[in-house]
């Protein structure tokens, strides 16, 4: 059917058009270029929970979203079937791997609206859990952190085992800086085995865990254009078998559970002629069935999960001072008529989608996914790691790129007078330039590198020796002097965190 055509065609354009934005969301000095942040912000289960945890201010980042929960009341879990590019990954990776699966094995339908109830109470206590499982940050979580990296070390091994070939075809190649993170394995392995449960039934994830696809489900259950089925079934049961959602009784064909179909198509395969279609109905008939079979007990301990991962989250969570070496980008400085201040450790985290959005476009590779730094509240949210890349003096993009409002979009001009990240500290027990007598060494690479002159050298003692000292009105943080000092395996100067301020 040319349906079921059109519909493969539009999934692989969501795809490349994915993949495409997400390659793209680069620093490039004078330039903002578009990103993935359109699926981010068009996925409602990402908008519900961030308006739960932080309020209403997080709306205004998520207008697609609303959109796309409006179409879902209307048409139906419409989203899963043709847009999510998980999903497509899905059905490419079922379609390879696993085109001998015996069916339906372990089904468990239910489990998604227990794992959505257990998302949206921690967010209701500002814990977020929603990243772990929804499909859009996990999507892109995966190509950030994982795939990027490797098409990165794919492209230098290119450019350096080919160039003599390239040369030849008048083609200048450079290597280029190779990139890694921290979590890197753990998002891999997790997205491996979401792509095996595919050993069990086609799609199981979005069948049975997907807590996006439960939120669709609930809401498009009643859509209007759904599958009919006339008089004249025959009962053969090739539209079942086709059904890769499980969304047609095996002994009642003619029924379609509406909250699982997602208007795939791939049930036209009736050997009955006007016997099966979908299309516009505006009446909860024709076989349509909006059950959910949600079992109370089972969604109290979903509710009573999320309730006990907000709790240990809380003990959990962030004191001051708790950790100095948490350096937050420089998106997460609020400005407005209240002054200029850092973000609470908790508006931050409930903002943050754990994305890795800003990750990959940071020039860098300064910023990575906290592991134990933030607490368990703030695994995977980005901190600045100088040691491993400074923030650019020009660079904006982690603010431009964010979908969430967890980093705010900046100017320039603003990083380099009100936005500060941290303070740079000098160990004079391990300075070059702080070392008494003939251990004393003229090491002047903070001073000359620091971008915002930050670092003077003031004379000392009889012999007049030059030593390092950090001007804090100038320092904003950004950690260059960090990444540049010689001295081996920490640096002698470092960035500590600020508290949270107000001018």
């Amino acid at each position: 059917m040319w349906v079921r055509q059109l519909r493969r065609v539009v999934q692989i354009a969501f795809l490349v058009l994915f993949v495409v934005l997400l390659w793209q969301a680069t620093w490039h000095p004078g330039s903002v270029r578009p990103t993935a942040a359109g699926f981010l912000k068009a996925d409602p289960l990402a908008m519900l929970t961030s308006v739960l945890a932080s309020g209403s201010r997080a709306l205004s980042h998520f207008y697609p979203a609303i959109v796309i929960l409006v179409a879902t009341v209307l048409l139906g879990r419409f989203w899963c079937g043709w847009i999510c590019p998980l999903g497509t990954c899905l059905d490419i990776t079922d379609k390879i791997l696993f085109r001998k699966q015996c069916k339906d094995r372990g089904q468990l339908p239910q489990l998604k609206y227990y794992i959505l109830a257990a998302v949206l109470v921690a967010a209701l206590f500002s814990k977020q859990i929603a990243w772990l499982l929804d499909p859009i940050p996990l999507l892109t979580r995966f190509f950030a952190v994982v795939l990027y990296p490797l098409a990165v070390g794919a492209y230098n091994l290119g450019v350096i085992h080919g160039r003599e070939a390239l040369l030849a075809l008048g083609v200048r190649a450079y290597p280029v800086q190779p990139v890694g993170f921290s979590l890197s394995i753990a998002v891999a392995v997790m997205f491996i085995a979401l792509i095996a449960l595919g050993a069990l039934s086609r799609r199981y994830w979005c069948r049975n865990l997907c807590p996006l696809g439960a939120l669709l489900a609930l809401v498009g259950r009643f859509g209007f254009w759904k599958r009919q089925v006339a008089e004249g079934c025959i009962h053969c049961r090739r539209c079942e078998r086709e059904c890769k959602m499980g969304a047609i009784p095996a002994d009642s064909p003619e029924v379609t559970r509406t909250p699982e179909c997602i208007l795939c198509y791939n049930c036209m395969v009736c050997p009955q002629p006007g016997v099966n279609r979908i299309g516009l109905s505006l009446r909860m008939k024709h076989g349509a069935d909006a059950a959910t079979d949600i079992e109370k007990r089972q969604l109290l301990a979903g509710v009573g999960a999320g309730l006990a991962y907000a709790i240990v989250a809380k003990f959990h969570g962030h004191r001051p001072g708790l950790n100095p070496r948490l350096l937050r980008p420089p998106g997460a400085i609020v400005r407005g008529p209240g002054g200029i201040r850092a973000m609470t450790e908790e508006e931050f985290c409930d903002l943050c989608l754990r994305c890795g959005e800003c990750m990959r476009a940071c020039p860098t590779g300064g910023l990575q996914p906290a592991v134990a730094q933030a607490g368990l509240d703030g695994v995977f949210t980005p901190i600045l790691v100088p040691r491993i890349g400074e923030c650019t003096e020009k660079c904006t993009v982690c603010g431009d790129v964010c979908p969430s409002g967890a980093l705010i979009p900046f100017a320039l001009q603003e990083k380099k007078n009100d936005i500060k990240i941290g303070l740079a500290t000098i160990d004079e027990n391990k300075c070059l330039a702080w070392q008494p007598g003939k251990d004393y060494r003229l090491c002047l690479v903070c001073d000359e590198q620091c971008p915002y002159d930050a670092i003077e050298m003031q004379l000392h003692g009889p012999r007049r020796l030059k030593r390092p000292h950090v001007v804090a009105d100038k320092c904003t943080g950004c950690g260059t002097c960090e990444n540049v000092c010689p001295v081996e395996p920490e640096a002698a100067i470092v960035v500590n965190r600020l508290d949270s301020r107000s001018k």
